[in-house]
């Protein structure tokens, strides 16, 4: 595997450029806590699919820090835990925790920056995933009306019990915002790239990814809401034939989703989201629709 060593050469090069900012850094901490029905039960990273449904009790908490070091200078990090724990089928138990540091410095034409995440994944109590992921990226807003961000991404994943799996994977992604109304509604478009390289050429694959979502915030019984439409489009080709089709694996996948959140309080959010998957694919077992829906409670702080 390849390691990728842009971030600390960055953050080494940028402390040593920059004075000493004496702005005090701020922290943010969101709890939260809900259930989930997912309609057919799946580990996608291990081609793991059932048609089972069943529902599951979620927990997530996330810390956040943010420094602006100089007036330029943006330094952030964090640590969040996630896990989803099945009423009947313990096998789909999940549990992430995940660090990132980021970077950026905003100059007169752009901000540049760049990132790390590190996340380790346990399935059922076992070890599952390790990722580590470098980004590098780039950023302007236009008019405070339209954002727009471009990064080229680098990772390392390695899955302790199937290293045939283990790979690295290189990939290009933008976005663009669009805000009206004084950020009340926002559209956004987005299209990554990656070419996966795993051990084993079977799991090698380049792929394609669109997203869209229009966002809007309005008044609810006196509460602040936001309704979000998303849409996500997948589209992957694998290098090499997969053994049990005797030919290459092709997968396409549809997920349209929509989001309603709303502040109970200054600090208590509401979260209801229904989420509906089209996964088609030559694989038989990768060949399956599912629906998922959730309601979240959150404290903010």
């Amino acid at each position: 595997m390849k390691k990728h060593f842009f971030f600390p050469l960055l953050i080494g090069a940028i402390e040593l450029l920059q004075p000493v900012y004496a702005a005090t850094p701020s922290a943010s901490i969101n709890l939260e806590a809900g259930t989930e029905y997912d309609s057919n039960l799946s580990v996608v990273e291990l081609d793991q699919y059932s048609t089972e449904s069943d529902w599951a009790t979620l927990f997530n908490a996330r810390l956040n820090t943010q420094w602006k070091a100089t007036e330029e200078l943006k330094l952030k990090a964090g640590y969040s835990f996630v896990s989803k724990t099945y009423q009947d089928n313990e096998e789909f138990d999940l549990a992430i925790q995940q660090l990132f540091a980021d970077a950026s410095y905003d100059f007169s034409l752009l901000t540049l920056g760049a990132s790390y995440h590190y996340a380790d994944a346990t399935l059922a109590d076992q070890d599952f995933l390790q990722l580590q992921q470098t980004s590098l990226y780039a950023s302007h807003l236009f008019n405070n009306r339209i954002f727009v961000r471009g990064a080229a991404n680098f990772q390392d994943k390695k899955f302790p019990d199937n290293s045939e799996r283990n790979a690295s994977n290189n990939g290009l992604a933008g976005d663009m915002f669009i805000f009206f109304q004084q950020g009340k509604t926002f559209i956004a478009i987005g299209i990554s790239s990656e070419e996966e390289d795993a051990v084993q050429d079977q799991f090698s694959f380049d792929g394609i990814s669109l997203r869209s979502s229009i966002n809007h915030k309005f008044s609810t019984w006196g509460k602040t809401s936001e309704l979000q439409l998303g849409w996500r489009y997948q589209d992957r080709d694998y290098s090499a034939v997969t053994p049990e089709l005797e030919a290459r694996r092709h997968d396409r996948n549809n997920i349209i989703s929509i989001e309603w959140e709303i502040n109970l309080t200054p600090t208590i959010v509401a979260t209801s989201k229904v989420e509906r998957g089209d996964y088609q694919s030559n694989l038989p077992a990768a060949d399956y629709s599912e629906t998922l829906a959730s309601l979240m409670l959150s404290a903010r702080f």
